[in-house]
């Protein structure tokens, strides 16, 4: 199983640096680097952070339609994969809508238009001349001239249709962090349903999952944390990823009446379902709890300072072979 980092994006690109790379140092397989609206885009860390390591594998999550538009995106994703051959990977997402909203812009038909622009980024990526009119961006006699080889394309996906929509047409599905082990269990069988009803092989595919993270001794201190940023999380969406750790509608209510009262609903029990907060000695079972899923890939979202995640990174890679050893032992 791939064992990687994940950036949210918001923070400043230089602080993260040390953390990528101790992770090139300590073998981890790569880093996910999330661009949002108002924030950080993912094109300019990934090409730092690529001149920096000679291994990794960099993914760019939140490609949208909303803000991109194909052609230009297919030339900054060719750029990347010419100066790092097959180490670039993206993620084709339609974005938070109220983030969308502050660029004049919304998704009407989230599932259309991503097929639209991953079906747009492959072809421009293959090098194809492309004229033809979507209701998000035109092309007019564009060929695209790639250096490298193309880069895979994977769909950010909560909800069943979409989670489809990836394993019918993507390289691969990212999974939202905030899931629990039920839902993850029951998207891997969606996929793998999928992908066996379209003749698509299931090694071609990937399976991945951004996973919140604190390690620490202070576990009620940590579990506040990643309650405080759950919490923040669109509360219909939050509640359906949460599936088995959260009672139906009580998300929804609770956040009707407030955050404070959202917040609540992220109990202890809860937070453990959604996370991993554990002491340095629970990291291997912790992760193997999430393997156990089904999933190819564990993107760890560290909560934590960035001074601190180097230290997490050589805990990960320190109980890295406790893992593989639970993995290849799980029935």
């Amino acid at each position: 199983m791939r064992l990687s980092l994940s950036f949210t994006g918001f923070g400043p690109i230089l602080d993260d640096l040390p953390a990528v790379q101790t992770a090139e140092e300590c073998g981890l397989d790569g880093i996910w680097y999330a661009e949002h609206i108002c924030a950080h885009d993912a094109v300019v860390p990934t090409a730092i952070y690529l001149r920096e390591t000679q291994r990794l594998e960099f993914t760019l999550m939140g490609i949208n339609p909303a803000s991109r538009h194909a052609g230009l995106t297919a030339m900054e994703l060719a750029s990347l994969a010419e100066i790092a051959p097959n180490r670039v990977r993206a993620a084709i997402g339609t974005g938070v809508p109220d983030m969308v909203a502050r660029i004049g812009k919304s998704i009407d038909k989230p599932i259309a238009s991503t097929i639209s622009l991953y079906r747009s980024l492959k072809a421009a990526l293959a090098g194809n001349e492309l004229t033809m009119d979507k209701p998000d961006f035109s092309f007019a006699d564009y060929r695209l001239t790639p250096l490298g080889p193309p880069p895979d394309l994977d769909i950010m996906a909560v909800r069943p249709r979409m989670v489809e929509t990836a394993a019918r047409y993507a390289d691969g599905v990212c999974l939202s962090a905030g899931s629990s082990r039920p839902y993850l269990a029951e998207t891997v069988r969606q996929v793998e349903s999928t992908l066996a009803a379209t003749g698509r092989r299931r090694e071609d595919f990937r399976i991945s999952v951004m996973i919140p993270a604190v390690i620490t001794e202070e576990l009620d201190k940590a579990r506040k944390s990643v309650a405080s940023v759950l919490s923040a999380f669109d509360a219909t969406t939050a509640e359906y990823l949460a599936a088995g750790a959260i009672p139906p509608g009580a998300l929804v209510q609770a956040a009707e009446r407030g955050s404070a009262e959202a917040a609540k609903v992220f109990t202890p029990e809860v937070v453990d379902a959604l996370a991993i907060v554990c002491p340095p000695d629970g990291i291997a079972e912790s992760l193997a709890s999430y393997a156990e899923t089904g999933v190819d890939e564990i993107a760890i979202t560290p909560l934590m300072p960035p001074a601190q995640v180097p230290d997490l990174i050589r805990l990960l890679a320190e109980h890295r072979p406790e893992l593989t050893a639970q993995c290849s032992t799980t029935p």
